[in-house]
């Protein structure tokens, strides 16, 4: 029951927002199907935009994390040894 009473104040909550806005939920599905439509092109253009700034960085960050990896895993190998004797 409380289920249903908390749906029925967020479906209050949210129909007050939308008229105070003066938005209908035909324009909201409307503006959220145009939004979905263009977030291709707009996932492309942050890819085609971030891409060289990603390989830039990898050439630093790449090696560290190999370094750091290495050494993680010579402190488990070191650990577990310990735990064995």
């Amino acid at each position: 029951m409380r289920f249903v009473i908390r749906i029925l104040i967020w479906s209050l909550v949210v129909g007050l927002v939308l008229a105070w806005l003066g938005w209908t939920p035909a324009e909201l599905i409307g503006w959220l199907w145009h939004l979905l439509g263009h977030l291709p092109t707009w996932v492309l253009g942050f890819a085609d935009w971030a891409w060289p700034y990603v390989k830039q960085g990898a050439i630093i960050v790449v090696p560290l994390a190999l370094i750091g990896l290495v050494l993680e895993l010579r402190r488990r190998r070191r650990r577990d040894n310990r735990s064995v004797d």
